[in-house]
């Protein structure tokens, strides 16, 4: 009757080890889908006509080509960060939410301080810039002392000077920061694996 028992509790742990490491498995999915639920953090750039390049961040929600609800904005120019609460709008006299694509052509959004004497926008600015579609990049930090432009059209009429090209070599990239929950179900799905693996040669080694 002893040596029942201990077969029925020998055998109850194995099966309690067995299903261990997919209970842990199973919880790290499931933290790992609530967070990635969460809005994705993006890395943005572009690299305008003359080599100067805009820099920056923020986080928004990905529906095909388009990175809508877009917010915690940040930007520098040259690696010069803007500092303070930074705004995004559809355009610089539309307070409309604005939107951003991963590959450019549909960009309509302005980035700004809260008294816009520093600002990024990647958006339409009407015909005299070029045809329908992002057709303007722009910078300017320090309440203009410092600024960039580019336009497909290569417009220069002032005030608005904006004689740099967009070209036909895409200068503007957005890419997904690495979620926390991606790397909760790698690292998951490697602990089951291993957890495997030792219990596959502990069981070869009790059997020989």
């Amino acid at each position: 009757m002893d040596v029942y028992g201990r077969f029925c509790r020998q055998r109850s742990m194995e099966r309690v080890m067995n299903l261990l490491p997919k209970m842990v498995f199973a919880g790290l999915l499931a933290l790992g889908s609530s967070l990635a639920l969460a809005a994705t953090s993006y890395n943005f750039s572009y690299t305008f006509d003359n080599g100067r390049s805009v820099t920056g961040s923020f986080s928004g929600n990905a529906s095909g080509n388009l990175i809508n609800d877009l917010a915690d904005i940040h930007f520098s120019l040259d690696g010069i960060a803007v500092t303070g609460a930074i705004g995004g709008y559809f355009g610089p006299f539309n307070p409309a939410a604005p939107v951003a694509s991963f590959d450019g052509s549909q960009n309509q959004l302005f980035f700004a301080n809260s008294d816009f004497t520093s600002f990024f926008g990647s958006l339409d600015a009407g015909s005299a810039y070029g045809p329908p579609g992002t057709n303007t990049y722009l910078a300017v930090i320090d309440n203009g002392t410092d600024g960039v432009c580019d336009s497909i059209t290569g417009q220069a009429t002032p005030p608005y000077t904006c004689a740099g090209l967009i070209g036909d070599t895409p200068r503007w990239s957005v890419s997904a920061v690495p979620e926390p929950g991606t790397s909760l179900m790698l690292g998951a799905g490697l602990a089951v694996l291993a957890w495997q693996r030792r219990r596959a040669s502990v069981n070869n080694a009790s059997a020989s």
